[in-house]
């Protein structure tokens, strides 16, 4: 598992792995919100923050939603340094 709730701060955070990639749903005061890690080619991972939706989450699905904030990251150590920043720039201008 590469996030930890602890990493992010959040209340609880729940994995759900597939070929590509790691979603991550999490809960912070009451609000649920997603993350996907994927493997990147330019980068070493990229992920995406966003709220959560009606239907199926999936990988593809995750990313094509409209809504939410994009990141990239080239190792481990700063991927869980960026997501935690976007989940509280998140939860300031999304989960109010």
């Amino acid at each position: 598992m590469l996030l930890s709730k602890d990493d992010l701060g959040v209340d609880k955070l729940l994995r759900k792995s597939s070929d590509e990639c790691e979603i991550y749903i999490a809960e912070k005061g009451g609000k649920v919100f997603l993350i996907g890690v994927y493997s990147g080619q330019y980068s070493k991972y990229y992920f995406k923050i966003t709220p959560a939706f009606t239907g199926k989450w999936n990988c593809e699905r995750l990313l094509y939603y409209p809504f939410g904030y994009f990141g990239f990251s080239d190792n481990e150590s700063e991927l869980k340094i960026k997501v935690s920043e976007k989940v509280r720039e998140f939860e300031t201008n999304v989960l109010k």
